[in-house]
């Protein structure tokens, strides 16, 4: 049946109305134009040099990468340029690396601290007394000391294990900062690609009710066509021309937020492209077990809470320590030369002891500083525990998320063929005077919103994709093919 209407509507096209205005077949932008890659395709990062998101660890506020990409081009903003401008301009991410200097500084002290502590002196004083000798004398000595701490029981191990746990915590949040400022970018990307295909297909639609309108302001002309399908295409194109407009709006806003994501100015103009073919791949990660047993051992949140889990253990342990008392070794040489009224001469002074220092009646003190190690402890505990669950509920509703957005760009590729289809019938049977005004508006109407629903499932499929891998805490793919997790 729908074979025998296209052609009929075929052959009733090649007769066109006395009167009427052509009606050209309705034309599709490249941006909504991208054919469907063939079934069993891969468009995945491996059929790619690299993924769009490949060097997302380099691009670091300051770095040599940033200062080659600090003006990317506008013009031809690809994902990848995208995702490389936002992390070069990142606040955040700059606060991250800066905790993590800091961190690495701590580290460095804690290190230094187990070694022996060096030191020289130099005095010179003189003295005179107002009496009837009246004798002056003067006195120069110098002398190099050495301080260390021989045993304390364990306490500056822990410490320093603490600030190792410390620094891996910093180092940890960076790259949880690395992965939200992906997702970030990316929804920010995607809602302007999806404001810009809606504003495209806004301008299409208006075009052909443009021409529609025409045609039946010609068909009215020419007698063969009634008033009442005429104020129906006119009526048509003002609907057109207001969702226009409200489409120019959205596109507006989704390229402002985007801008101020990039570190650009607000008004700065953007063509965002090629982004479609990352939308195709081979297929999502085949287990669920699998990427929750990876997400709870590399996602980065959950290494930055057991770190500080092990931080403050390592605390707990310098504190026991720290109550039981040290041993330490110190030892100088110099010498000192005396004038005076008896004469002058040189002195050569040594001295060497070993010190044991342990705290008495502060056990009071020190319980309650264990104790309130041990309740930090058990509330990052609960946060582990907690941060856990929540990304096995962020990881179930991305993984539920890709494997719908397959579905359903599989499907909105056949509501687009079908929603052409009709309006290319609809089209020809309104030029042989056997279909209606109002069926030939309904196929427009059905017509773009099949290409907003088109656009809208790709970008749906490629967030969903990236939100996965994010999701397992890696940058990339989640293939085993792909790029390698944040460490």
């Amino acid at each position: 049946m729908a074979a025998m209407a296209a052609a009929g509507a075929s052959g009733a096209a090649a007769q066109p109305v006395p009167g009427q205005a052509p009606m050209p077949r309705l034309q599709i932008s490249h941006t909504l134009a991208q054919p469907p890659a063939p079934s069993g395709a891969s468009e995945n990062p491996a059929a790619h040099p690299t993924h769009w998101s490949a060097g997302a660890e380099g691009w670091q506020p300051g770095s040599h990468a940033c200062t080659e990409s600090a003006t990317p081009p506008w013009d031809h903003l690809t994902l990848g340029l995208a995702l490389a401008r936002t992390l070069c301009k990142s606040p955040t991410l700059r606060q991250a690396l800066a905790n993590v200097a800091e961190q690495t500084a701590g580290l460095e002290l804690e290190e230094i601290a187990g070694l022996p502590r060096w030191n020289a002196s130099a005095e010179y004083s003189g003295a005179r007394n107002f009496n009837s000798s009246g004798s002056y004398g003067r006195t120069a000595a110098a002398s190099v000391g050495l301080s260390w701490v021989l045993f304390d029981f364990g306490q500056r191990n822990a410490q320093l294990q603490a600030a190792r746990q410390t620094l891996s915590a910093a180092l940890s949040n960076q790259s949880n900062t690395v992965l939200e400022s992906v997702r970030d970018m990316l929804r920010l990307y995607g809602e302007a690609v999806v404001a810009h295909a809606g504003l495209e297909a806004s301008t299409e639609a208006e075009n052909t009710a443009s021409r529609t309108a025409d045609a039946a302001v010609a068909r009215y002309q020419a007698q063969v066509g009634n008033q009442i399908e005429r104020l129906q295409a006119q009526t048509a194109l003002a609907q057109a021309t207001l969702e226009r407009f409200r489409a120019l709006s959205r596109w507006e806003t989704a390229r402002g937020n985007l801008a101020l994501a990039l570190g650009a100015d607000i008004t700065q103009a953007l063509r965002l492209v090629d982004w479609e073919a990352w939308v195709h791949s081979a297929g999502d990660s085949s287990a669920f077990a699998e990427l929750q047993r990876e997400a709870r051992e590399q996602h980065p949140r959950t290494r930055a809470a057991m770190a500080q889990i092990q931080s403050l253990q390592a605390r707990l342990s310098a504190a026991q320590a720290e109550n039981k008392g040290s041993v330490s070794v110190s030892a100088s040489a110099g010498s000192s030369r005396n004038w005076g009224a008896a004469g002058s001469g040189t002195t050569p002074t040594a001295s060497a002891a070993i010190v044991a220092s342990i705290p008495l009646f502060n056990g009071r003190e020190s319980k309650a500083v264990e104790n309130q190690i041990v309740a930090q402890i058990q509330s990052r505990e609960a946060e582990l525990e907690a941060v856990q669950r929540e990304l096995d509920s962020q990881l179930w509703q991305a993984y539920q998320a890709a494997r719908t957005s397959r579905q359903a760009l599989t499907a909105s590729e056949r509501l687009m063929d079908s929603a052409d289809s009709a309006y290319q019938v609809a089209q020809g049977r309104y030029r042989a005077g056997v279909g209606s005004m109002l069926e030939l508006l309904n196929a427009q109407a059905a017509l773009a919103d099949a290409r907003r629903e088109r656009v809208t499932a790709q970008v749906e499929r490629l967030t969903a994709q990236t939100q996965l891998s994010l999701a397992t805490g890696r940058v990339g793919p989640t293939q085993t093919s792909g790029p390698a997790a944040l460490r």
